[in-house]
C-alpha cells in the first residue's frame, strides 16, 4: 500500500474528505500507530528492523551513546581500532571484573584491540551504561565511522500522503520501510482513532474491534522467514536424564 492508497481507505472507510479528515491529522495518527506496530514488529524476532549505525571511534574515548532512532535492543557491537579490520566485541559486565578499571592504564593493562578468544583472554570487550556502550579495549585512536552497533531502529515516518511509494520500501540505505503484512492494520489503526476521537465517537465495525487480534496475527505471518533455516535441540546432560523412561 503506497501513503496516497492509504489515506483513499482510511477517508474511505470514515466517509471523510480532505477538508473534514486532513492529511495532517492522518499523518499523527499514522505515526502513532507506525510507533506501535513497530514494537510488536520486534515479537517477530526476524531483524527486520535491524540496520548498522556507524559512529567515529575518538581519541582515548570509552563512552559512545546509542544511536537516537534505536528500539529498543541492540544485537551486535564491532569496532575497527585499527581502521581496517572490524573485530566483533564481547559484552561483558563490569560485576564480572575482578581488577581495577577506574583509569586509562588499568583498561589498557587488561585489554587489548584483537578479538576476544581462548588464546587472548584480554580481547576487547564493551558494556551497556547509560545508554551508551562503553568499550574495554586497548588504547582507542581516532577512527572515522570506527565504531558499527547492529541495532533495531524506529521506521522512517511518512511525510507525504500523496506519495506513490510503496510503504514497505526502505525510504534509504539507513532508515526502514513497514512490511506490507501491516499495512491494512497500520490503516485500520488510523480509522480506530480518527472515529474515537469525535465528539460523539463512532462505533467501531466488527473488523475494527477485531484489531488487537489481527494485529498479532499479522505479526505472527512474518515469523520463520527462512524455512529452510536448522532447528538443532540439545538434550539435558545425561546425569540430569535418570533411566529416560526405562520405568514405563
Amino acid at each position: 500500500m503506497t501513503p496516497e492508497e492509504l489515506a483513499f481507505h482510511v477517508r474511505d472507510q470514515t466517509r471523510t474528505n480532505s477538508t473534514t479528515l486532513t492529511d495532517t491529522l492522518i499523518l499523527r495518527y499514522m505515526k502513532i500507530r507506525q510507533d506501535e506496530i513497530a514494537q510488536d514488529i520486534l515479537k517477530a524476532d526476524e531483524d527486520i528492523l535491524l540496520i548498522p549505525q556507524y559512529t567515529s571511534l575518538v581519541l582515548d574515548q570509552r563512552s559512545y551513546p546509542l544511536p537516537a532512532d534505536i528500539l529498543s535492543r541492540i544485537k551486535r557491537v564491532e569496532a575497527q581500532f585499527n581502521g581496517e579490520d572490524w573485530i566483533p566485541l564481547t559484552e561483558i559486565d563490569i560485576t564480572e571484573m575482578n581488577i581495577p578499571i577506574s583509569s586509562e592504564t588499568d583498561i589498557t593493562n587488561a585489554f587489548n584491540n584483537y578479538q576476544l578468544s581462548k588464546n587472548n583472554p584480554g580481547g576487547a570487550r564493551f558494556d551497556m551504561l547509560r545508554r551508551s556502550v562503553y568499550i574495554y579495549s586497548g588504547s582507542i585512536t581516532e577512527v572515522a565511522n570506527g565504531l558499527r552497533v547492529w541495532c533495531n531502529t524506529w521506521p522512517a515516518a511518512i511525510g507525504d500522503l500523496s506519495s506513490t511509494a510503496d510503504m514497505s520500501q526502505d525510504p534509504s540505505t539507513t532508515t526502514h520501510g513497514i512490511p506490507r503484512e501491516m499495512h491494512e492494520i497500520w490503516a485500520r489503526g488510523v480509522i480506530i482513532f480518527y472515529k474515537e476521537s469525535r465528539e460523539r465517537p463512532i462505533p467501531l465495525t466488527e473488523r475494527e474491534l477485531k484489531y488487537e487480534f489481527d494485529k498479532e496475527t499479522a505479526i505472527e505471518s512474518l515469523k520463520h522467514a527462512n524455512l529452510d533455516r536448522d532447528v538443532i535441540g540439545q538434550l539435558p546432560p545425561a546425569s540430569d536424564r535418570g533411566n529416560e523412561g526405562a520405568d514405563f
